[in-house]
C-alpha cells in the first residue's frame, strides 16, 4: 500500500480550522488539562484561544522559514518531518472536537 502524503499547506488549514472548532466547543467546566486551566486562571479564556490560534500561525511560518531555508535534499526530509508532526497534531485535535462535542451534547439532553 502506498502513502499518500498531504500537502502541509492543508494540514495546516486543518490544524487552524480545529483549533477553532475546538475553541468553540470547549466545555470550561468539564476541561481536564491542567495547563489549559492554569492559563484560563492567569489571562483568561478570550487570550488563551488568541495565544493557541497564534501557535498554529507560528508553526506555520515556521514551517515556510524551514522551506525556505533548506536544500532540496534537506526539504525533502524537513517535509516529511512536519507533515508527520501535522498529521499527529490533525488526529489529535480531532479526538479533542470528537470528544468536547459529544460532551457538549450530553449535556444538551
Amino acid at each position: 500500500m502506498r502513502w499518500v502524503s498531504a500537502s502541509i499547506g492543508k494540514l495546516l488549514l486543518a490544524l487552524l480550522c480545529l483549533s477553532l472548532l475546538d475553541i468553540l466547543v470547549t466545555v470550561p467546566v468539564y476541561e481536564a488539562n491542567p495547563i489549559t486551566l492554569y492559563l484560563w486562571g492567569r489571562i483568561g479564556v478570550f487570550l488563551s484561544a488568541l495565544l493557541k490560534i497564534g501557535l498554529v500561525l507560528l508553526f506555520a511560518v515556521l514551517c515556510q522559514l524551514t522551506k525556505m531555508a533548506a536544500t532540496s535534499t534537506e526539504w525533502a526530509f524537513s517535509r516529511r518531518l512536519l507533515e508527520g508532526i501535522l498529521f499527529l497534531l490533525v488526529a489529535f485535535y480531532v479526538f479533542v472536537v470528537l470528544w468536547n462535542t459529544a460532551l457538549l451534547v450530553s449535556i444538551k439532553l
